[in-house]
Formats: structure tokens, C-alpha cells, sequence
């Protein structure tokens, strides 16, 4: 049967779209195609554009690109003269490898972006067989004009997505192609036998320890109706019980837990709050195999009768009560206690905090009344270098002379003598109607002596912020509001489990302000949908792929990072203060991984 006729009502349909933006009552799209559309018009894909665009740095020793390519070479055979391509793409649609039976047929689809290294993203190849199947993650049967570019309009294309074998997590796309004349219905039922095998190899490539860690974890679920999990610090296995309960729980939190049943070898219970506010308790036995430890696996408990208990996990998960804020870890907890104490109260504040922990942030969230009522007043000490000590220390004194106004003076550690002495007048003074002053003052060292008397004067009441490496656990809520800043269109983007474990294993110097500086340029490159690990810029991953401190190397990391910020990046300086040689000092920062570039701000 002739194709032209629908194949003109669907390019009628898309170039309709494209020129209004409306989609009618009605039309003949299935779902998935429709859907991908919809993406392709949002990403503002050219359908004229002819997509090669290549990576610029691809993995050919990915296990996808191995198990695809030793898979590839034994349907080779089956396949030769015949007028089919065969494609394989990693999970970030890049092609990692490809095989035509037919000469010619390689040529047009090389031309079309079929090369290795090229990039099939939908949101740059528009509908295709490998990003609407990473897209949809399903199978997906794409014929002629229903590929939204006009470069892959003469192509029939099936697409599988790739699991990996024992976390069910999707790793790649296959793709078989041929031209749309040569259409045949074998087409997907080869794809599916020839996925499965790639899946089988991908087994045979998992490492030892993979392989028995799933013989475990199904050990464990034949013993149980229970939900089961089965992890080590880069593999975790669930059955749909335990996914449902855990969903969006960070896999680091897990693993610390778990790694007490490891280092002990014996059966440990833990209780868990989930995002929802439950909590459940969690059996924690270490996986052995042969006398080695090779993971540990949960058992979720059925949730005890404790309403007490509940209704006061629920309310430690109640919504935010500083707006703006994000974290419920026990640190951030107690700051937002003691700042809910705090702010009602008439006293000089002093909020301490290393640079870039949020304390500006933190006064604006607990005096956003004010703030909306123009009520509030935030003076830089940065700025007093510029605009000179006496015209600063004047808008302080304006600032203060206004009833019921909250005066926040930030960076009290950047203040000049004269500055700080004409504000110390001011608190001496005692105005009538004077405001309230709050003063934030990062933990840094020698200070000049008037300088230290304001804080001294400020702190009569004072709320100390934790760095960004003794709150882990905010990392999933601070992502998401970071990401809320920065991302204007309405889009929405999850950072996966892999990714925020790995930003766990960072010492996060410069804090929260560090933090946002990452999210500003992940999102800018990828604004909605998920953002995993290979998103990350290659600098971070690497730094993360260094093992964990142990505590007594995090008091050694901290107190470099002190040295160096006092010595203002003086190396010998910075030596002389921790009392060890420069050379040493260069040996630990190696040993340790610290980044010198990012430690002061």
C-alpha cells in the first residue's frame, strides 16, 4: 500500500504546528509520536536542519558500546546483503556504535547522523528511533513522516531500550533502520532477539561482584514477600516494594546506613525517614561471598504502631517554615529553631557562618515580613571600600532611624577600622526609634581590633550556620530550590540518585554559594528532565571519584582550608600557621584532593 498520501498529512500536520503552535481537535498521530512532537517543538527543532551533530568527548569502552559491538559481529552473518542498518546509542543518545548489511544504505544513513560519536538527542534529531525511545523508555516502531526532520523522513526505525541486567536501569538504545520501501514487519521481533542478547552480554561483562550481589538479592527475595534491596557503593537492586517506599531517597544515605552492618558483619536495624514524612526501619545484613563482604542487603520491616512517634516526624517535615529556605537534616533543623526563637526578640543578632554558607540569605528568610513591608535594609561591608567610611557608616545610621526597620549589615569581616568604630557610635548612641541591627560575619582570622568590638557589640544573641559537608542530606532539596532560581520557562528538572551521591562525596568549601554556582551552569546546559552524572563537569566527577576522608582527615581537610583562607592563598604562609613544611602541605592538598582554585570565596 502507498505511503504518500498519509506521509503528506503529516508533514501538512507538522508544518501547520510549526506555523501556529496550536494542535487541532483531532489527528492521526499515535501517542508516542505526538508526544515526542510536542518535545521536538518545545526544543525548537529545525526540521529542514540536517542533524550530524557529534560529542565532544564519547566513551567507546562504555560496557554498552563492548557488549553492542561483540553482538553486532555475530548477527553480522544473519544480516549481510541485507538492506538494514544496525545502531546502538548510550544513554545519552550518543551513537557508540554501527553496522549496515548493505553498502549504500550505509552512506544515506551515515550522512543522516548515524556515525559514532554523532548525537540523536530529540531535542537535536528531532523524532527518531534512539531519543524517543531514551525519552519515552519504551519501544518505539517510527515510519517515515512520522520522524519529525525531513533528514530521516525516507527511514522505517525500531528503537529498544538497553537494560542493564541486574539494576533494570536503562543504559542505551538499540536501533535497526531501513528504508521505508524496504519496511518489513520482522523488523521489531529481530530488534527485540537481538536486544536481549546484548542484554546477555551486558550480563557476561558485569563485574564478579555485580553478578553476586544479584544472586544475593534474589536469595534474599525468595526467603521474603517482604521489600528487598541489595546495594554496594555503586550498585543498588530493588524489587518494585522496596522502589515504591524508597522512591527519591538518596542512595548515599543508604549506602552510610548500610555500611554499618558491613563493618561490623552483623544484622543491624535502622529507622529511615522517607520523603513522604514516614519512617520505616530497615534490617541491614552484611552480603558475603567466599569470606568477603561484597554489600549489604535491606529488608524494610512492616511499620509498627507508633502514633506518637509519627505525628513528630510529621511534624519535623511540615513545610518550610523560613520561605526560601531548604534542608530538614538535624543541623539545619536547630539553625531554623533557634531563627524562629530568634526573630521576635529586639536583640543585637550575629549570624557566623563560613563564606557562602547562606547567612544574608538566612536573615532575609526570617524577616521576610519586613522585607515585603520595604522594612528591611541589607548594607554590604564590601561596599564601604568604595563608597568611602562616611558615607556608609551615614546610610547605616538613615537605616537605623526608622522604627521597626531590621538593619542587616553583611560581611562585618570586610569593614575598615574607621567604618566599624562609626558604627560601634552609632549602638553607643542609643537613638531613639533606632532599628534593629543583625550582622553576619563569615569564620575567617585576624580581624582588626575595632572591627572585633562591633561583632562582640552584635553578638548578644548569636546563630551559628554549619558548612555545606555537615548537611549532606539537604543536597536533594537544595538542588531542586537552587534549580528553581535558575530555570525561568516553567521547566523542571530531578536530579537522579547518581548524582547527588556523587556531589555527596565533595568538601564543598565554598558552601552553599559553591553549590549554586554548579547548579547555574548544569541547568543552563540542561534545562529540564533529569540531570544524571554525565551532566556534571568532568573536574567535579573527578574530584568525587576520590575516596571518602575519614574523620580525622576531614579535621586535617578543614583545617587546610582555614590556613589558606587566612594566609589569603599564601602557600608558605598557610604552611607556617599549620606548623608543617610547604612541601608537606602540597602532599596533603594532593592526598586529599583539594582544589585550591575553589577553597576561597
Amino acid at each position: 500500500m502507498s505511503t504518500s498520501t498519509p506521509s503528506r498529512e503529516l508533514v501538512n500536520l507538522r508544518d501547520r504546528l510549526l506555523e501556529t503552535g496550536r494542535w487541532p481537535e483531532h489527528h492521526t498521530l499515535r501517542s508516542e509520536i505526538a508526544n515526542s512532537w510536542r518535545r521536538c517543538l518545545t526544543s525548537g527543532v529545525d526540521p529542514e536542519q540536517r542533524s550530524t551533530t557529534a560529542v565532544s568527548v564519547s566513551n567507546p569502552d562504555a560496557i554498552v558500546a563492548r557488549a553492542s559491538r561483540a553482538v553486532m559481529k555475530r548477527r553480522s552473518d544473519l544480516l549481510q546483503d541485507t538492506p538494514v542498518g544496525l545502531l546502538v546509542a548510550d544513554r545519552n543518545a550518543t551513537v557508540v556504535s554501527h553496522w549496515s548489511g548493505d553498502q549504500r544504505l550505509a552512506g544515506i544513513l551515515r550522512s543522516a547522523g548515524s556515525d559514532e560519536g554523532n548525537l540523536l538527542d530529540e531535542s537535536v534529531a528531532g523524532t527518531n528511533g534512539v531519543g524517543t525511545a531514551l525519552e519515552e523508555q519504551a519501544i518505539v516502531r517510527i515510519s517515515g513522516a512520522e520522524h519529525f526532520t525531513d533528514a530521516f523522513q525516507n527511514f522505517s526505525c525500531v528503537g529498544v531500550p538497553l537494560r542493564h541486567p541486574i539494576t533494570r536501569r536503562i543504559l542505551g538504545v538499540l536501533n535497526m533502520t531501513c528504508r521505508l520501501e524496504h519496511a518489513n514487519p520482522l523488523l521489531l521481533p529481530f530488534a527485540l532477539e537481538t536486544a536481549h542478547e546484548i542484554e546477555s552480554q551486558l550480563y557476561l561483562d558485569s563485574s564478579k561482584t555485580e553478578r553476586l550481589l544479584l544472586e544475593q538479592f534474589l536469595s534474599a527475595q525468595r526467603r521474603s514477600d517482604r521489600p528487598i534491596v541489595a546495594l554496594n557503593d555503586r550498585l543498588v537492586i530493588t524489587n518494585p516494594a522496596a522502589a515504591r517506599i524508597l522512591d527519591d531517597v538518596n542512595q548515599g544515605n543508604l549506602w552510610e546506613l548500610a555500611a554499618k552492618a558491613i563493618h561490623s558483619r552483623t544484622t543491624t536495624v535502622e529507622n529511615l525517614q522517607v520523603p513522604n514524612g514516614d519512617e520505616v526501619s530497615i534490617r541491614f545484613s552484611a552480603a558475603e561471598e567466599g569470606g568477603s563482604v561484597i554489600g549489604a542487603v535491606m529488608e524494610i520491616l512492616p511499620a509498627a504502631k507508633r502514633p506518637a512517634l509519627h505525628a513528630a516526624v510529621r511534624s519535623r517535615t511540615a513545610p518550610e517554615p523560613l520561605e526560601g529556605m531548604a534542608g530538614s537534616s538535624p543541623a539545619w533543623r536547630q539553625v531554623e529553631e533557634s531563627a524562629l526563637r530568634l526573630r521576635g526578640s529586639t536583640l543585637p543578632m550575629l549570624l557566623r557562618g563560613g563564606p557562602g554558607t547562606g547567612k544574608t540569605a538566612l536573615a532575609s528568610a526570617m524577616f521576610a515580613q519586613q522585607k515585603a513591608d520595604g522594612r528591611l535594609v541589607v548594607l554590604d561591608g564590601r561596599l564601604q571600600a568604595m563608597e568611602g567610611a562616611s558615607a556608609w557608616v551615614q546610610s547605616v545610621r538613615d537605616a537605623m532611624a526608622s522604627p521597626d526597620t531590621v538593619v542587616v549589615l553583611s560581611h562585618l569581616e570586610s569593614l575598615k577600622p574607621r567604618a566599624a568604630q562609626g558604627v560601634s557610635a552609632l549602638i553607643d548612641a542609643q537613638a531613639g526609634g533606632r532599628g534593629r541591627l543583625v550582622g553576619t560575619v563569615s569564620e575567617e582570622g585576624d580581624l582588626d581590633a575595632s572591627v572585633l568590638r562591633l561583632i562582640e557589640r552584635l553578638s548578644v544573641a548569636t546563630l551559628r550556620l554549619p558548612p555545606l559537608r555537615d548537611r549532606l542530606e539537604d543536597l536533594p532539596e537544595l538542588l531542586q530550590k537552587l534549580s528553581s532560581r535558575h530555570i525561568s520557562n516553567g521547566a523542571h528538572v530531578r536530579w537522579t540518585d547518581e548524582t547527588v551521591q556523587i556531589l555527596s562525596r565533595l568538601m564543598w568549601p565554598g558552601n552553599i554559594r559553591e553549590l549554586d554556582n554548579l547548579v547555574r551552569l548544569v541547568v543552563a546546559k540542561h534545562p529540564g528532565g533529569a540531570i544524571r552524572a554525565e551532566h556534571l563537569p568532568g573536574e567535579i566527577r573527578s574530584q568525587a571519584s576520590r575516596r571518602q576522608l575519614t574523620m580525622l582527615e576531614r579535621l586535617e581537610y578543614d583545617a587546610i582550608i582555614a590556613a589558606d583562607e587566612r594566609a589569603k592563598g599564601n602557600k608558605t604562609e598557610a604552611a607556617a600557621l599549620l606548623g608543617i613544611s610547604r612541601a608537606t602541605l602540597y602532599r596533603k592538598i594532593r592526598a586529599f584532593g583539594i582544589n585550591m582554585g575553589t577553597s576561597a570565596f
